[in-house]
């Protein structure tokens, strides 16, 4: 059922001219037909009373959709992931949150809609910085970002508790690198700008965005990620 309003909001945007207006189009769509479960879902968590807003965030809306509650709560929904993959990446965030020394958002999965929810974490976006001062301080970004790597790939996927179960529920990732017989390592293999937050001295506060953590089949995955939305940044700021 939960798929309805995914079918929905895509079979209206077929009517809508050009991609960011359908894009826009599904994802308002969406947000309004979710909004009721949602509130739901936000008020049984935190216990919250008064919903203000349910705004909706730029995503893949065919396949999900990302909305904040009252500025402080996200809520991101999957049409094609199963609330069991969904508890299983809550325990791995969590297994993986004790364990970094950036913030990692504590995620609550539904029991029967595969959606999850957070709340807002310490820092800035890259994008409320100003491009000149944050290619100034290139050399300091890099080194965080190649710190917060070493420290997730310290993680022994061997020590993870039930490991069996979580390999077998992860991508397709996990699966080549046993093949390869090559050490796995956990990667966030999602690393883009956006997905840091920054303190005002650009030191790196939180990193969002897990739901993508996975078993890489080569340890320089992350950075190859990171690197390659890093340049795209350094070019659309460079004169």
């Amino acid at each position: 059922m939960y798929k309805i309003p995914f079918c929905i909001s895509n079979f209206i945007s077929c009517f809508v001219f050009g991609s960011k207006n359908r894009h826009k189009c599904r994802g308002y769509i969406n947000t309004l037909l979710f909004s009721p479960r949602v509130i739901r879902f936000v008020r049984k968590t935190y216990g919250v009373k008064k919903i203000n807003s349910v705004r909706f965030i730029r995503q893949n809306t065919l396949n999900r959709i990302v909305c904040v509650v009252n500025d402080t709560y996200f809520v991101k929904i999957f049409r094609n992931v199963t609330v069991r993959r969904l508890k299983d990446f809550a325990f791995l965030s969590e297994y993986v949150e004790k364990r970094m020394k950036v913030i990692v958002p504590h995620v609550i999965v539904h029991n029967k809609i595969p959606m999850y929810v957070c709340e807002r974490v310490p820092g800035k976006s890259i994008e409320d910085f100003d491009g000149a001062y944050v290619l100034k301080k290139s050399e300091y970004i890099l080194k965080q970002v190649h710190n917060i790597i070493r420290q997730l790939q310290r993680i022994k996927v061997a020590d993870i508790p039930n490991n069996e179960r979580f390999l077998d529920s992860l991508q397709q990732r996990t699966k080549e690198a046993k093949c390869k017989k090559q050490k796995p390592v956990l990667a966030h293999f999602d690393l883009n700008m956006l997905n840091f937050l920054f303190a005002d001295d650009l030191s790196i506060t939180s990193v969002i965005d897990w739901d993508t953590l996975s078993i890489a089949k080569n340890p320089t995955t992350d950075t190859t990620i990171f690197l390659k939305y890093w340049n795209r940044y350094k070019r659309k700021h460079t004169k």
